[in-house]
Order: C-alpha cells, then sequence, then structure tokens
C-alpha cells in the first residue's frame, strides 16, 4: 500500500501521508495543521484535573465535619436522655475529634512527616488518657498506654531519620520534644500519678538514647544544627 507523498516548506523534504509533522525540522506544514490540532485534542490529559479534585476533597472535608458534629450532637442526647452513670458518648465524641485532627492536619501534603507523627502522638495520648477517666479511671492510660505510643512514636521518627539520611539533623528537634514528653510520665510518678514505672521508664531511655545516639554520630553536623535551632 502506497503512500501520497508530501513536500516540508521549510526543509522540502518529502513526507509520507501519515506524518503530520517534518522529522527533521519539526515543521508542521499548513495542511496537516488541522489533522493535528484534531489528534491533540484526542489525546488523554497526561494529568489530572486538579482543580475539580481540590474540589472534591474539599467537599469530601465538609461533608465528613457535617456528620462527624451531627453524629457526635445525637449520641451526646441520647446519652443524656438514659444516662445510667455512664459518660460512654464522651468516649466516641473523643475518637471522632481524632478522626477530625487526623483528617485536617495529618494527611496535608505540606506538613512534614515528623510534625504529623508529633500531633498523632499528642492526640492519641489525650484520646487514651480521657477513655481511661471516662471509664473509671484505672490508670492503664497512663502506665501503659502513653509510654507505648511515645515508644511507637521515637521509633517511628528513628526510621524516618534512617530513611530521610541526607536530611537526619532536621529530626533534632522532634527528637527533644520527646524527652520532654518522656519525662512528664517520670514527673507523674514521683507524684504517684504514675504507679507502674517500667514502661515509662523505657520510653524516656528510648527517647534519650535516641538523641545521644544523634549527636555522637551526628557530630558537628548534629551541633550545628542545634546552634541553628536555639542560636547558642
Amino acid at each position: 500500500m502506497g503512500y501520497t507523498m508530501k513536500r516540508c516548506n521549510q526543509c522540502h523534504i518529502e513526507l509520507a501521508e501519515n506524518e503530520l509533522i517534518c522529522p527533521l525540522c519539526r515543521t508542521v506544514p499548513e495542511s496537516n495543521q488541522e489533522k493535528l490540532n484534531q489528534k491533540e485534542k484526542e489525546k488523554p490529559p497526561l494529568y489530572p484535573p486538579i482543580a475539580l479534585t481540590m474540589h472534591q476533597y474539599h467537599i469530601f472535608i465538609r461533608l465528613f465535619l457535617f456528620i462527624s458534629i451531627v453524629t457526635g450532637v445525637v449520641l451526646l442526647a441520647v446519652n443524656l436522655m438514659n444516662y445510667h452513670g455512664f459518660f460512654w458518648s464522651g468516649i466516641v465524641i473523643a475518637v471522632i475529634l481524632y478522626a477530625i485532627i487526623t483528617l485536617l492536619y495529618s494527611i496535608q501534603r505540606n506538613r512534614n512527616m515528623a510534625a504529623k507523627i508529633m500531633v498523632q502522638t499528642l492526640a492519641a495520648e489525650l484520646l487514651v488518657v480521657w477513655i481511661d477517666y471516662l471509664i473509671g479511671y484505672e490508670g492503664w492510660s497512663v502506665n501503659y498506654a502513653v509510654p507505648g505510643i511515645l515508644l511507637v512514636a521515637e521509633c517511628s521518627m528513628l526510621v524516618l531519620q534512617i530513611v530521610n539520611f541526607m536530611n537526619w539533623q532536621s529530626y533534632i528537634l522532634f527528637q527533644i520534644e520527646y524527652v520532654i514528653l518522656s519525662a512528664i510520665p517520670v514527673g507523674l510518678y514521683f507524684f504517684q500519678i504514675v504507679t507502674e514505672p517500667l514502661m515509662t521508664f523505657l520510653a524516656l531511655g528510648g527517647s534519650i538514647l535516641i538523641f545521644t545516639g544523634t549527636m555522637i554520630f551526628g557530630d558537628r553536623k548534629a551541633k550545628d544544627e542545634l546552634i541553628r535551632r536555639f542560636h547558642i
């Protein structure tokens, strides 16, 4: 099967019928311009419609907030109308608030992953303490749950530091914050609020160990980061 030959206006080479662009100079002959435009229109978009995606995302956020608020209010009303000494709706509302924090803060792309973990850590600690308080406070939250959450967060921070080894020094400030957070339950132990201190001291020891290791192996780079952060 043969092709009708055309000639490029720019470099005067012959073009096959199925060639819309000159392979030598990339010029589009006027006779092929309309065909090329039609072909471009028929191509699927290389990128998704960002504006539409973001619009759908915001609609989902608003819908989630609306459903969450309505659910919380309904459960609170049901709990108060049938109250028998247990404020169970407070647990559900706390979980809803935790979900809202996760949705509005933690899944945002422009947030640092370490900051997301920190927010999740604080929210989870408040959640378990609140649940423990509502069901009669047996101390499991401060004795086991809070230190356990801190240990998981510290390990997660260490993994982030290893994975992002080209910028590992940026996590030093978060490590200091975890040392402080881990020291708070230790202080509660001396006030006899924490009665089972094993997990508490493990969390503090883990945070201190990770921070100390960072300073030792980081050497000058770690010290420069501290100077930059705290203007020492």
